[in-house]
């Protein structure tokens, strides 16, 4: 072995894991799961299933971790597994709140199947909304700077998504004061091995 020469630590068999992993074919395969546990839940809240499926639930919630933990995923797999995710909160908590009721014999079938609609319908049209949309380009525009530090320091990055918005809500009225232009966007810049978000005026 030559001089000065350090091979590179070998991998840990999670790491080589998370290589092989297809993410974007793994949050598909969670949203499939996804939606085969809620339709199982329904029937086992109907009666037509005698037990919760205990082991379907164990393997989205894995799925969800190890997909949490993936490496190479861009905004738009983040933004799609943040969807799911989503999704599966809201379903959870129906699901831990019908089971407590069934226990203390409050429960009511319908209840459960119009209160569920009702909230998956308002999660959509908020997505859908002015706001909706300006959070998920909010948190694109994060993605894509957590990964343009990632690929120039070589190194995980752990940012704080709510230090980097309230950082970028505070430059957004400097540029609005400073230039008086409240038509602009930003953009993730990468100058000389520095990365910085900086603001752009709109055509």
């Amino acid at each position: 072995m030559a001089a000065g020469y350090s091979q590179p630590p070998e991998k840990t068999l999670a790491e080589r894991a998370h290589e092989r992993l297809d993410v974007r074919s793994e949050i598909s395969r969670l949203e499939s799961l996804l939606e085969k546990l809620r339709i199982d839940y329904e029937q086992h809240f109907l009666g037509i299933l005698p037990q919760a499926p205990t082991s379907l639930h164990r393997e989205v919630k894995r799925l969800i971790r190890v997909l949490q933990k993936a490496p190479f995923k861009n905004s738009q797999m983040n933004y799609a597994l943040r969807a799911v995710e989503s999704r599966y909160q809201t379903y959870n908590n129906y699901w831990t709140r019908v089971e407590r009721q069934r226990e203390e014999g409050t429960y009511v079938r319908d209840v459960f199947k119009a209160n569920l609609r009702e909230r998956i319908a308002q999660e959509e049209a908020e997505s859908q909304s002015v706001k909706g949309k300006a959070k998920s380009s909010m948190h694109q525009l994060f993605d894509s700077y957590r990964a343009a530090l990632e690929k120039e320091t070589g190194k995980t990055q752990r940012i704080d998504f709510e230090r980097f918005q309230k950082s970028l809500i505070q430059k957004a009225k400097s540029y609005q004061e400073k230039t008086g232009n409240k038509r602009f966007s930003f953009k993730v810049v990468v100058k000389d091995g520095k990365v910085s978000v900086q603001a752009k005026a709109k055509s």
